[in-house]
C-alpha cells in the first residue's frame, strides 16, 4: 500500500497497539430510578466477570467494575468498564456484554427505561381542561 506523505502529515493518525495492546471498554447503561442500585451492580458485575471469561479477547483476570455517575431524566446512569487484549476485540465484547446483561436485566426484574416525563397538574388545571372538555362533546 502506497500512501501520500501529504496524507499522513494533514491526517490524525491512532496507534490502537501502542503503548499497550489491551484495551479498556466503557459501556454506558441506565436503570430505573426505583432500582435497587447494589444489586443492580452485583447483577452487572457478574454478568462483565462472565463475559471476560468466555468472550475471545476478554481478560479473564481483570476485575470488571461499576461507577454510577448520573442522576437523568429518566434513569441513574452509570459506566461500566471491562477489559480486550486488542482494540478490534473490543466491538465483540460490547456485542456479548449488552446482549448478556440485557437478557439478565429481564430475569432479574431490573428496568432500563424508555425516556419518561412526569407531569404535574394542579386540580384547577385539570378541572379547567374537564370543563372544556364538556364543552366540546356538548357542542
Amino acid at each position: 500500500m502506497i500512501v501520500p506523505n501529504i496524507k499522513l502529515i494533514d491526517g490524525v493518525i491512532t496507534n490502537y497497539s501502542l503503548p499497550d495492546r489491551e484495551v479498556s471498554i466503557v459501556v454506558q447503561v441506565g436503570v430505573h430510578y426505583r432500582s435497587d442500585l447494589e444489586k443492580v451492580e452485583r447483577v452487572v458485575s457478574e454478568v462483565a466477570k462472565e463475559v471476560m471469561r468466555s468472550v475471545n479477547g476478554g481478560l479473564p483476570q481483570f476485575e470488571p467494575f461499576v461507577r454510577y455517575h448520573t442522576f437523568a431524566d429518566s434513569s441513574v446512569n452509570f459506566s461500566v468498564i471491562v477489559r480486550g487484549r486488542e482494540f478490534v476485540d473490543s466491538f465483540g465484547i460490547k456485542h456479548e456484554f449488552i446482549k448478556r446483561l440485557h437478557r439478565r436485566f429481564r430475569e432479574e426484574g431490573i428496568v432500563i427505561p424508555f425516556p419518561i416525563r412526569t407531569l404535574e397538574v394542579g386540580k384547577e388545571t385539570l378541572a379547567a381542561v374537564r370543563d372544556r372538555e364538556g364543552e366540546r362533546e356538548g357542542k
